[in-house]
């Protein structure tokens, strides 16, 4: 399976060594290189910065109940972020705790409640 590099010139070295490496976190793969999603890959020290929020997935797209997700954006400085969506909360937490073992200098943006004007209690210390 070929794995192409979201950011042209940036491609890291030896790609199916490193991906084999790596660590799943739910339909993800993180390894101390690069995140794997979707047959492409975004190397790791391209990341700037990244934020968790929970947010709603609704499968059909437009109506209905949503299915609580959190979702991961990862900053590179392209036009549109990366955005990974997990459905558990500690996974999350393990994605971003992964990422920023490998990428110290990502900045880690923290969530504010629209509702509270505060970053969710248990969230606090974590991604520091």
């Amino acid at each position: 399976m070929a794995w192409d590099c979201i950011i042209k010139g940036k491609e890291i070295d030896d790609v199916r060594k490193d991906r084999k490496t790596s660590k799943s976190v739910e339909k993800y793969n993180i390894s101390e290189q690069a995140v794997y999603f979707d047959n492409k890959y975004l190397p790791l020290k391209e990341i700037k910065a990244m934020r968790v929020q929970p947010s709603m997935y609704t499968p059909q797209g437009c109506c209905g109940k949503g299915i609580p997700v959190f979702k991961i954006r990862l900053d590179y400085g392209g036009e549109k972020p990366v955005v990974l969506m997990v459905e558990k909360e500690n996974n999350a937490i393990r994605a971003v705790q992964m990422i920023r073992g490998c990428n110290p200098d990502a900045v880690v943006e923290e969530y504010v409640d629209p509702v509270t004007g505060e970053p969710p209690k248990k969230w606090k210390g974590i991604f520091g």
